[in-house]
């Protein structure tokens, strides 16, 4: 067998890159840009590039200036929070690394991952903003960076799925004051672009609160991402659950289960799995469209990074800064697919038991 799997994963590799006309065409293109761009992007990236030193460098040099990220880490990564106090969202993003971890290699623990990321995002906001246990109290207007990115994700995404449940639920139930209002809200707040959406959230939500009741543009901007996501999961699960064999709940109603029950032990279950991917490609545009929360005036991840920019004696190394910036991104998405492949090979081994 081993032999087999050798022999079979060249031949696979072969398949994948001049199986057909198209790949061999897209293989014949890539080739052709490694050839030609390859030797100027190498140099470019690390053999001109300057890892160390002034700006002046860079400039004499070329090449990459990587110094410039060295200089403005704190900032891109954090943002305006106070130097002194960066240890605070650091064992916020530590423990969400050791989590992740965790995650990847216990694929059937996902109750305890979720229990972990909610004490996580609790833990995050009480460090950052402090007040207690002798912590300086920092104002949000100040956190910045990849840490607001991760929170507003995990309180987004952790209350966009279960909204999105309950939508897939109204949207297929017989009664039509549930189902109407729910079909509706999917269908329109699809139709919003996501930036129009959280500009709306932060700028009516506060003219529907009581006066003297203020919301935190935090929680605005967590709120217009939730409740677009929120749709996008309530399509998603919808699709798998028109899939579902309907005898699956016509034998669970047969047994005497109620509604919920139904729903929590036979339908919701199946109906989750068979829509892992799409959960996981709505989840990771979660991520990217963070980055829209500059225009209300929170400084995530790109927005930080961008400030850096403002720096008249660095200007100019806005190469270097969004290649950073995408590779964080492109780790958080790319973690988030293969821990959902992860999550469909450990349920598809159950199965195959």
């Amino acid at each position: 067998m081993p032999g087999n799997l050798a022999v079979s994963f060249p031949q696979r590799l072969a398949d994948s890159l001049f199986g057909d006309r198209i790949r061999i065409s897209f293989s014949i293109v890539l080739l052709l840009l490694v050839f030609f761009a390859g030797p100027k992007l190498l140099s470019w990236l690390v053999l001109d590039a300057t890892w160390q030193g002034t700006a002046e460098d860079c400039r004499a040099n070329g090449g990459a200036c990587w110094a410039f990220l060295r200089v403005k880490m704190n900032l891109i990564v954090f943002g305006a929070f106070p130097t002194q106090e960066i240890w605070r969202p650091s064992v916020f993003l530590i423990l969400l690394a050791m989590i992740a971890y965790y995650a990847y290699t216990h694929p059937r623990e996902v109750g305890r991952v979720a229990g972990a990321l909610l004490v996580a995002l609790f833990l995050a906001v009480l460090l950052m903003h402090g007040g207690i246990a002798g912590l300086p109290i920092v104002e949000n207007t100040r956190w910045g960076g990849l840490p607001i990115t991760m929170i507003v994700t995990l309180a987004g995404l952790g209350a966009a799925f279960p909204l999105g449940v309950l939508l897939m639920l109204g949207g297929a139930s017989h009664n039509p004051l549930l189902r109407i209002p729910c079909a509706m809200y999917i269908d329109v707040v699809r139709g919003i672009p996501a930036i129009t959406l959280v500009f709306m959230t932060f700028a009516i939500v506060p003219l529907l609160m009581p006066q003297g009741v203020m919301i935190d543009k935090l929680v605005r901007a967590a709120m217009g991402l939730t409740l677009l996501t929120s749709a996008y999961f309530a399509e998603a699960l919808r699709g798998a659950l028109e899939a579902m064999p309907k005898g699956q709940n016509e034998a669970a109603s047969a047994l005497g289960l109620g509604y919920w029950k139904r729903q929590r032990l036979v339908v919701l279950p199946q109906v989750i799995a068979n829509s892992m991917q799409p959960l996981a490609n709505i989840a990771i545009a979660f991520v990217k469209n963070t980055s829209l929360l500059i225009i209300i005036g929170l400084f995530d991840l790109l927005g930080a990074a961008r400030s850096s920019l403002f720096d008249g004696e660095w200007q100019g190394f806005y190469r270097e800064l969004y290649l950073f910036v995408g590779f964080i991104y492109l780790i958080i998405c790319l973690f988030l697919e293969a821990y959902v492949a992860k999550l469909e090979t450990e349920r598809n081994d159950r199965i195959s038991r």
